[in-house]
């Protein structure tokens, strides 16, 4: 797996702060030099498919990512994305707006220099000087962005039912 291999997926003694140095190295070990705190990851389609693995997610935030934008993702890990409270949007626009800027550069990592800012309430994203839309997330994915994931979102219902 690419995002998360196999090689730590069974290891019970790595800790989720120490998930992040695993981060991508199947995919591009120069991800781990370029990528830093408060990153925005661009992928391509179908990212994250293939990938059952809830660590696919969590080393990302562990490595200090914010957010994943892709032009579309799999189900498993939008899934398990929103489970464990990362934020995810699909947007194939920005992603085609990206190639085409960046074609000539052939490393897997790229550091774009361009700042983004998000606005989930608007469903949309600025990056540079393009504004493109997005599919708003659905209110279960908001809840458990929000919440930090599903099992503080269960914990936060339990203790509401428990006062």
């Amino acid at each position: 797996d690419g995002i998360y291999g196999k090689d730590v997926t069974y290891r019970d003694d790595i800790t989720f702060e120490q998930q992040g140095q695993h981060a991508m190295l199947n995919y591009d070990p120069a991800f781990q030099q370029i990528a830093a705190e408060g990153d925005i990851i661009v992928g391509g389609r179908n990212f994250g498919s293939g990938s059952s693995r809830e660590q696919a997610a969590t080393a990302l935030a562990s490595r200090g990512v914010r957010l994943v934008i892709a032009a579309s993702a799999g189900q498993t890990y939008k899934r398990n994305a929103f489970n464990n409270g990362f934020p995810l949007v699909e947007c194939a626009e920005l992603v085609t707006f990206l190639r085409e800027r960046f074609a000539s550069d052939s490393r897997k990592t790229i550091r774009t220099g361009l700042a983004a800012e998000v606005d989930f309430r608007a469903s949309t994203l600025r990056a540079g000087d393009r504004t493109f839309r997005f599919a708003p997330l659905g209110e279960v994915p908001q809840q458990l962005v929000i919440a930090g994931g599903a099992e503080k979102l269960v914990r936060r219902q339990l203790e509401g039912i428990a006062e």
